[in-house]
């Protein structure tokens, strides 16, 4: 009865995770306050993963990355790509990776892809490369080259905490370096030299209009003589409470051939032309009659809304936004940002009416009409991610020889074993805050607070599976070695990684991490052998999420500002994730061998 109670919990919790009706890091809460109301696990076991040092590794890793962020180490690297990579698209496909995959290795690795994704857009413009083909590389790269450490991704460190929890010894921190490498490297030698032919061009024609669909629902329209609107400003018009109807631009009769972007003060006269952007079928049924008429059947282009200081440009909503979760009208991005937002895509589709009362979410991509000096404080706002702007927020490139040492000695203490590795993540937290790499004021703002929920809160489900209690970790792995166990560790090995590889898909890595690290640990167990090699697999499972673009937030970035298309993803994947499984059950048993069961 326990072991279908638990059972019954991971499969509601996995179809939450899947179906997105619930963010993920509310579904772990469910999940422990479950655990915690039918006493499944104590009050100290429920609450444990907060203080679990994997966890604290993470919230640390988060800060520490940041330090090389605002001191400008991580826009160094990113300025090597447009040296390295030229303009040959082999060149550029593997300078992408190998640079993303360098940064993630010891950052968070969607604050390596965030960093670098503006410069995809500057260097598909200067070398004359579809963008598309740059931004999936990006991620794939962000998420392979976190397998080369310790830190590099959770699952590895999560993988590591359940070794030691188990009574073995946990990875050190350059242990996933061989088996990293080999799956690295062929995952950018496959991107390079096959992937990139699988990706869409799109190169998109007719400007951003275009692609937004918004020249379907754009025109001008003019003010008659008798209109009741005439002597009003346009905040007393209120157009777009009546008309659902939003004022772009605004032409003067006595000088038609000028534009300007009215203030919410203007005062409408007669023959004021506006480009106008809404739903216009009210106004087309009454355009004799209105208070407006159309005064052209014209459709306009990126040039009708730009100029005077005023240009167009797509934002995305950032990882870390105090926006996610919040409309447009919420947020009040006409007075916060002094910016009128056209049209929002999210995975790959336009939403055209109503969009303003619509939830924001981390990735959606918005078009948004402002000056140049409003664009430019969006792009430094840690809000955002500018896809076709340069322009970051100022870095203190002073203190960045500081930042980098004071990282390189936070992984040096828990490589040589001198200090635990959440130890030498909290010293080098302390040390960034100290010598002002990171102003304290930062460092809650830089965790990611849903993984660290997200992670935490699961962890007690990986306790309740325990012998201690349930014992349902034990009694899965004796059926999977019942039904496996004759063919060999090597098939084990390959279901685990292809099980991991799956879930991840529609879940956390992290969370995939947690779930199944004590089965592998169970299953090595029940077959009599060292349980390295499997949680290896597990580990490096966890993070070859290529099938589609929910299994990372890395993904969901490069997705929604990349529009592309769902299909686009497991076109390109599928192949990647076939050969990294091929090498995964050649490199891992060669690294680290199915060895007997040590009597401990």
């Amino acid at each position: 009865m326990e072991h279908l109670f638990i059972l019954g919990l991971i499969g509601v919790a996995l179809a939450l995770f899947a179906w997105e009706v619930v963010r993920p890091d509310v579904v772990a809460i469910g999940v422990t306050l479950m655990l915690l109301l039918t006493g499944t696990v104590s009050i100290n076991e429920g609450f444990s993963g907060f203080s679990n040092p994997a966890v604290i590794t993470v919230l640390c890793m988060f800060i520490l990355s940041s330090g090389l962020v605002r001191t400008g180490v991580a826009d160094y690297l990113a300025g090597l790509i447009t040296r390295l990579g030229g303009g040959h698209p082999i060149l550029l496909t593997i300078a992408v990776m190998v640079t993303v995959g360098v940064m993630s290795a010891f950052m968070n690795n969607i604050g390596a892809v965030a960093i670098l994704l503006p410069t995809m857009f500057v260097i598909a413009q200067k070398s004359d490369y579809p963008v598309t083909k740059l931004l999936m590389p990006l991620s794939f790269g962000s998420l392979l080259g976190g397998l080369t450490t310790l830190i590099g991704t959770p699952p590895n460190l999560l993988c590591s905490m359940a070794l030691e929890e188990a009574g073995f010894k946990g990875f050190r921190m350059f242990d996933f370096l061989p088996t990293g490498l080999a799956v690295m490297g062929a995952g950018v030698l496959y991107m390079a030299l096959v992937g990139r032919f699988l990706i869409p061009a799109r190169k998109e024609t007719g400007g951003l209009t275009k692609q937004y669909q918004l020249q379907d629902y754009l025109t001008e329209v003019v003010v008659p003589e008798k209109s009741p609107l005439v002597g009003k400003s346009l905040a007393e018009s209120a157009l777009r409470r009546e008309t659902g109807l939003s004022v772009l631009r605004l032409r003067r009769a006595a000088t038609p051939e000028k534009s300007s972007v009215p203030s919410p003060a203007t005062i409408l006269q007669v023959g004021d032309r506006l480009i106008v952007e809404g739903n216009l079928e009210q106004l087309i049924k009454s355009k004799e009659a209105g208070p407006l008429k159309i005064y052209a059947e014209t459709k306009f282009d990126d040039r009708a809304l730009t100029g005077d200081n005023v240009e167009l440009a797509e934002v995305a909503v950032a990882p870390r936004s105090a926006l996610v979760g919040k409309s447009i009208n919420q947020g009040h991005w006409h007075r916060r940002f002094n910016v009128l937002v056209l049209a929002l895509r999210r995975r790959g589709r336009t939403l055209q009416k109503q969009f303003t009362s619509v939830p924001l979410a981390v990735g959606d991509v918005l078009l948004v009409q402002g000056s140049g000096e409003a664009l430019d404080d969006m792009a430094r706002s840690p809000e955002f991610l500018v896809a076709n702007r340069l322009e970051h927020e100022a870095r203190d490139s002073k203190r960045a020889g500081l930042a980098l040492g004071i990282m390189g000695l936070a992984i040096a203490s828990a490589a040589t074993g001198l200090l635990h590795i959440s130890v030498a993540g909290l010293l080098g937290v302390l040390l960034m805050a100290v010598t002002g790499c990171v102003r304290v004021q930062d460092m809650y703002h830089d965790v990611e607070w849903r993984v660290i929920f997200l992670i935490a809160c699961m962890m007690p489900l990986g306790i309740a599976m325990s012998d201690e209690h349930t014992g349902t970790a034990r009694w899965l792995a004796e059926l999977v070695v019942q039904w496996t166990g004759g063919y060999g560790p090597l098939v084990v090995l390959a279901g685990l990684f292809l099980f991991t590889t799956l879930i991840t898909e529609v879940m956390s890595n992290a969370a995939a991490a947690v779930l199944l690290a004590p089965i592998g640990v169970a299953i090595a167990v029940g077959l009599g052998l060292e349980p390295y090699p499997f949680l290896m697999a597990i580990a490096i499972g966890a993070s070859t999420t290529f099938l589609t673009p929910i299994g990372h937030q890395a993904n969901v970035l490069v997705y929604g500002v990349g529009n592309y298309r769902f299909v686009d993803f497991p076109r390109v994947g599928a192949l990647l994730n076939l050969l990294l499984f091929l090498v995964t059950l050649v490199v891992v048993p060669l690294v680290w061998p199915f060895t007997p069961l040590a009597a401990r």
